[in-house]
């Protein structure tokens, strides 16, 4: 049975190594030492390393420097948009829209930024379909969540726990960057051997 506070000492320990050494350099191991507990107990309170970082708050870097799987990104992405909320932290998705509203020449404005996100969601899912088309859908998503827990209220904390809104819109999330690794490798072209 694990120690009622094993969840706040696991993150204590992890802040401290990742601060020290930073994120690449630090072991679900080293973690688990730190803490006084098992590795075991790490990955049930935390799917992955990955995971685990982002629980500590926000922070500047991208997903796609973490050693994520593909098949956890899409609770990865749910779970900034639900830490920046938790921390009242201003969301980068945001105030890039607000950022285009805003413009003297929100046309201009908007392709760029949408280019942007365009871009950094496709590196993130492998999309490289023509017109980004997953990417498009994952950002969407996205967005929506964000623009919905701030400024509609949507997923209240106090109703729905951070692991319900986890389980309920990761897969969500996550079945649209399965789609894109179906579509994206069907339609790539072999290599030509020597």
């Amino acid at each position: 049975m694990s120690r009622p506070d094993s969840r706040s000492t696991i993150l204590d320990a992890a802040r401290e190594l990742f601060s020290e050494h930073g994120y690449k350099e630090v072991t679900i191991r080293d973690i688990a030492t730190a803490a006084g507990v098992s590795p075991a107990l790490v990955m049930k309170h935390y799917r992955s390393k990955a995971e685990l970082f982002n629980e500590l708050g926000p922070n500047d870097i991208p997903l796609a420097e973490l050693d994520l799987p593909r098949s956890q990104i899409g609770r990865a992405l749910v779970q900034k948009v639900l830490t920046r909320r938790e921390h009242d932290v201003a969301d980068p998705l945001l105030i890039a829209l607000s950022h285009v509203r805003d413009s003297p020449d929100p046309d201009r404005t908007r392709q760029e930024v949408r280019g942007r996100v365009l871009k950094r969601f496709g590196d993130l899912i492998g999309d490289t379909t023509p017109d980004r088309r997953y990417a498009a859908t994952v950002a969407g998503q996205i967005l929506g969540l964000a623009e919905g827990v701030r400024t509609l209220g949507l997923f209240p904390a106090d109703e729905l726990s951070r692991e319900e809104v986890l389980d309920l819109y990761g897969p969500l999330v996550q079945s649209q960057i399965e789609a894109c690794a179906r579509a994206c490798a069907s339609t790539e072209t072999p290599r030509p051997t020597d």
